[in-house]
């Protein structure tokens, strides 16, 4: 994903994430701070959330070193993949084969659609399955033997909402001032700008909270 995370923070398109010039600079620099993110504030807090128990065990300077070169060729590949899978799925200046034959219109219900658009949508929704086993076979192999304490509970659900409610308010406060026939003309790229949007709102009331969580939690002190 990390070729669209640029898109959180701009209007713009952000061409050169999804081109190969953009693969380290800024793809693979947005992808280590966004891992940063993720083991400094994200995953201690999300872990205690759920009563997951892995420590990353970076206890010398090997094991470090094996770490971020784990870290960077894991995102090398994973932006390569997207590179790849945006150039047969899209029909921009990202395809780089078959681009005839992606814009080729096919009906379903009544209604053309792209066959690219449908190559999109298929191929992530092909794919959620297997994320949703992998997170319950981690999850079943590291929760911790003891409940999550009542507290870290209250606090886990009031987080998840108030991201919510503030990401639909986000979402809201953008979709107002766009009439309905300008949306339905190119429903695709308002319902992208709208989930930015949403998504803008709840990371950062996510984040906030996730601090103020590290903070209050210093030394497990919530139980």
């Amino acid at each position: 994903m990390t070729p669209d995370l640029y898109r959180l923070f701009t209007m713009q398109s952000g061409m050169l994430t999804h081109q190969w010039k953009g693969l380290i600079y800024p793809n693979l620099t947005l992808g280590l701070i966004f891992c940063a993110i993720w083991y400094f504030l994200y995953r201690p807090v999300i872990y205690r959330f759920f009563g997951i128990q892995h420590d990353l065990d970076l206890n010398s300077l090997k094991r470090i070193f094996l770490f971020l070169v784990g870290t960077l060729l894991a995102l090398i590949l994973g932006i390569a993949i997207h590179l790849i899978w945006d150039g047969l799925t899209h029909s921009d200046f990202r395809t780089f084969v078959f681009k005839d034959v992606l814009a080729t219109n096919i009906h379903l219900l009544g209604h053309p659609y792209p066959l690219h658009r449908l190559l999109q949508l298929g191929s992530s929704a092909l794919a959620l399955p297997f994320i949703v086993w992998m997170c319950v076979h981690y999850y079943q192999r590291y929760k911790q033997h003891w409940k999550v304490s009542k507290k870290i509970k209250f606090l886990a659900w009031f987080l998840l909402i108030l991201s919510t409610v503030l990401g639909l308010f986000s979402f809201w406060d953008y979709a107002r001032y766009i009439p309905h026939e300008v949306w339905h003309a190119d429903t695709y790229y308002f319902t992208g700008r709208s989930i930015n949007e949403f998504m803008q709102g709840w990371l950062s009331t996510f984040s906030l909270g996730c601090l103020l969580f590290l903070v209050l939690d210093r030394q497990q002190r919530m139980g």
